[in-house]
């Protein structure tokens, strides 16, 4: 790898960093001369800033050329420095592939959308410094990014110039999902049929092809007046296949579907859709890390969306996270019993609302039909009626085979093992 390149974009010196509303001051310097530099010279890459290369001031030809030709271009923007950010879309407009960003993770909250939903490495940086031991894990962590750029076969672009508009560049590099289905201008799928195809990509777990053609799908609303309305569907849509995706693991893409979300202000929301993946965002978080404030999210969302509507799915949900919460108390000897009983009357709702919907004439046609059935399963499980949860999961099992619908059947199930590691509910 002697032979190779890296051009480092990032601010020089301490920068002011604005997160989470409050003011920090960050060593960009230490950030490279610690996390960065190191990796590359271990791996015999040439690695180097503009002000290495007494190309500081305006940016001029020689810097361009920097920009556009290193073998690989490594991109901080953990401050949101303006220069920065200009030269990562430049990197983007010139060069398809081998751009990878890092950021501090407490300024994720707050990066831009367009950037915030392509893959962004995160490390710890506080104003003391950074810990030693986040310097051996990001190290490892870079050393395996760029392992794995340097090898990609085929070459993915990372680019979001050279990903979307590769027809209108003329670029030969073809997007594997969205480049099938726009062969020419004039032959392009309509929103319906995008939309279509990206559910089912969605309901067979690809969730990166569902990821390209949900933001095809976002393009064409932005484009059209008529389809706006559909935004916050589309968006919901990038949220879920997001953080179903796992990349680049799990914990970073529920943060990065978290900051999709932003963009429709779930706090402020009275879209069921919204509330519902925002409580299932902060349900997972909370799975993963112990932190009771995600799991009060997740109940004040599912809650909200299911006294608004009376809608099933966050009031099954929200009866799941309140058994959670029962479940937490009473390991830590606190009242606990208002919060089961208030479980069990959501509970109880739930499966009167979701049996009047079965009994509907045209229940079988309904698209969320699988999934209501499954609630029904659920509340009966609640309920410790295995004989009743037993039929209406072959009921859904039936209906879900029928549809080739491999993802609602699978979240089922995920959920179903949660419920029978609560203790509370093996009292029953």
């Amino acid at each position: 790898m002697e032979d190779l390149t890296c051009f480092v974009i990032i601010g020089f010196g301490k920068k002011p960093s604005h997160a989470n509303g409050k003011l920090r001051i960050l060593d960009l310097d230490e950030t490279y001369s610690v996390l960065i530099k190191p990796v590359f010279e271990s791996l015999g890459i040439s690695c180097y800033r503009a002000i290495d290369k007494n190309l500081s001031g305006s940016i001029d030809k020689l810097m361009l050329q920097e920009i556009k030709n290193a073998d690989i271009a490594l991109v901080d923007i953990s401050t949101l420095n303006a220069n920065v950010m200009w030269e990562l879309g430049v990197r983007h407009a010139l060069k398809p592939h081998h751009t990878i960003m890092i950021c501090e993770k407490e300024q994720m909250g707050s990066i831009p959308f367009d950037v915030g939903h392509f893959v962004i490495h995160q490390y710890a940086h506080s104003e003391e410094g950074i810990p030693y031991k986040e310097v051996e894990r990001f190290r490892a962590h870079l050393t395996k990014i760029i392992d794995g750029v340097l090898n990609q076969t085929p070459r993915i672009n990372d680019s979001p110039v050279f990903t979307f508009l590769q027809e209108e560049l003329n670029n030969s590099l073809k997007m594997n999902a969205v480049s099938n289905i726009e062969a020419s201008e004039s032959n392009k799928m309509s929103f319906s049929e995008l939309i279509e195809s990206a559910e089912e990509a969605k309901n067979k777990k690809d969730f990166i092809t569902a990821l390209k053609l949900f933001s095809k799908s976002k393009e064409y609303a932005l484009e059209n007046m008529t389809l706006k309305d559909s935004l916050p569907y589309i968006i919901s849509r990038q949220a879920l296949c997001t953080y179903k995706s796992k990349n680049p693991n799990e914990l970073e893409a529920l943060v990065n579907a978290k900051i999709i979300m932003e963009e429709l202000d779930p706090q402020q929301s009275q879209d069921t859709e919204v509330l519902g993946l925002t409580g299932a965002i902060n349900k997972r978080l909370y799975e993963l890390t112990d932190n009771i404030s995600y799991l009060d999210a997740a109940i004040n969302s599912y809650e909200k969306g299911f006294l608004l509507k009376q809608d099933y799915y966050n009031g099954i949900n929200a009866a799941f996270m309140l058994y959670k919460k029962t479940e937490l108390l009473k390991t830590q000897h606190k009242d606990w019993e208002d919060i089961k009983l208030k479980a069990d009357y959501i509970r109880n709702n739930v499966l009167e609302i979701a049996l009047k919907l079965e009994l509907e004439p045209d229940f079988n046609e309904k698209q969320d039909a699988i999934w209501i059935l499954l609630t029904i399963a659920e509340a009966y499980n609640y309920k410790a009626n295995n004989e009743k949860m037993s039929t209406y999961e072959n009921k859904a099992q039936d209906m879900a085979k029928a549809a080739n619908d491999t993802f609602a059947m699978s979240s089922y199930q995920e959920q179903k093992q949660k419920i029978e590691a609560i203790n509370v509910l093996q009292t029953r």
